[in-house]
């Protein structure tokens, strides 16, 4: 396992130093790929309630608090990921603690996804749902099919930024009552879901 950095790119914490580790189970997503998602994202972070579910070391979400967002819900189940992921939320400060909730679940289990203490879930705005390229790979069913569950759960008018491998997945594998905006940087691919007004 390699341990790398990642840097918070925009926001109130922009040039903060992330710890994460490269392995089995975290896939640090490339700075210049993360800044396009949040620029094809500006104008729905601030203020938002957010998911990052499968967060690793919390980059997607740790640079949603940067930019804004009211709150983010990390959902992880790996030690080594969670562990990086607290110390990286313990760098940022108390308000970004404050904002911010960590689940050690497995997001392929189905939702409810809420902070303990609290009795209802909260819609989110934006969902990261970034699950391990090699479960996309040899389940392209079960990803889709629990990609939908969390759709459905989207406050209305949210987006979910579903990463996976290019040809893992194609536009015709999601509802067609779902909208699908496909973009790709390399073999980085990201379906933006969300459901049709």
């Amino acid at each position: 396992i390699l341990r790398v950095s990642l840097r918070i790119i925009g926001g109130e914490y922009r040039g903060r130093v992330l710890r994460t580790r490269r392995g089995n189970d975290t896939r640090p997503l490339l700075g210049q790929v993360r800044e396009a998602v949040f620029n094809i994202l500006t104008g729905r972070i601030e203020g938002a309630e957010v998911w990052d579910l499968f967060a690793g070391s919390g980059a997607s979400g740790i640079e949603a608090l940067s930019r804004g967002a009211a709150r983010v819900l990390f959902v992880e189940k790996s030690n080594q990921a969670l562990h990086a992921l607290r110390e990286n939320l313990g760098l940022l400060g108390a308000s970004a603690k404050e904002r911010s909730h960590v689940l050690r679940v497995d997001a392929w289990e189905p939702p409810p996804f809420r902070p303990r203490g609290e009795a209802t879930e909260v819609p989110p705005d934006v969902v990261f749902f970034d699950p391990p390229y090699p479960a996309v790979a040899e389940d392209p069913v079960r990803a889709v099919c629990r990609a939908r569950a969390i759709v459905d759960r989207l406050a209305d008018g949210g987006v979910m930024c579903f990463h996976f491998r290019e040809g893992h997945l194609h536009p015709d594998d999601f509802d067609r009552d779902l909208d699908v905006e496909m973009r790709s940087w390399g073999t980085t691919v990201f379906a933006f879901l969300s459901r049709r007004a």
